[in-house]
């Protein structure tokens, strides 16, 4: 597991506010500790979903997002922020919860560097855009020396050293599933 750096995350928060997505419901995938999950419901997502394929890490998640969201007060909105976390392989939850028809104003990814998530990842999103709202990002973080697959959907790298954020834009226009 490689966190995501404070300067990346601070990064990434910037950009989605200045887009106005701070309160967008925000989709983690590869979650890891849960911070980018944590740092969206501070920015006022009320409805956060990790994604995590390690059981006791997906544990970890689940009581820190719990006891964040009880720590909450009316005045906070704590009533309706909501977050949950699912345990299982993003090959397999990008498609369910494309099935359940979810969108999401943030779906962030910050998958292994150098395991090849840079040729899978893009493509498997593409396939299911509909779980990316209309105006919404799918953001791509990567290694510099991991370029993701070209796909349909023009992206924006913002560059952080040896980590690139890539920002793929859904257009406010666009609607339903990309095919």
């Amino acid at each position: 597991m490689r966190p995501t750096s404070g300067k990346v995350i601070a990064a990434l928060f910037s950009i989605l506010r200045s887009a106005s997505l701070e309160n967008s419901d925000f989709l983690d995938l590869f979650a890891g500790t849960g911070e980018a999950a944590v740092r969206a419901l501070k920015q006022g997502s009320k409805k956060v979903v990790c994604v995590e394929s390690d059981a006791v890490r997906a544990k970890s998640i689940s009581a820190r997002l719990s006891e964040y969201i009880s720590s909450l007060t009316a005045e906070q909105d704590g009533g309706n922020a909501c977050a949950e976390c699912l345990c299982m392989d993003a090959r397999r939850a990008i498609p369910k919860l494309a099935r359940e028809r979810l969108e999401f104003g943030v779906v962030f990814a910050d998958p292994p560097y150098g395991m090849g998530w840079g040729k899978i990842l893009p493509k498997l999103m593409e396939e299911n855009w509909g779980l990316v709202s209309p105006g919404g990002a799918f953001v791509f973080e990567r290694s510099s020396r991991e370029e993701p697959a070209e796909i349909s959907v023009p992206k924006d790298d913002r560059v952080y050293g040896e980590t690139v954020l890539s920002f793929f834009w859904k257009r406010d226009s666009e609607e339903g599933r990309h095919q």
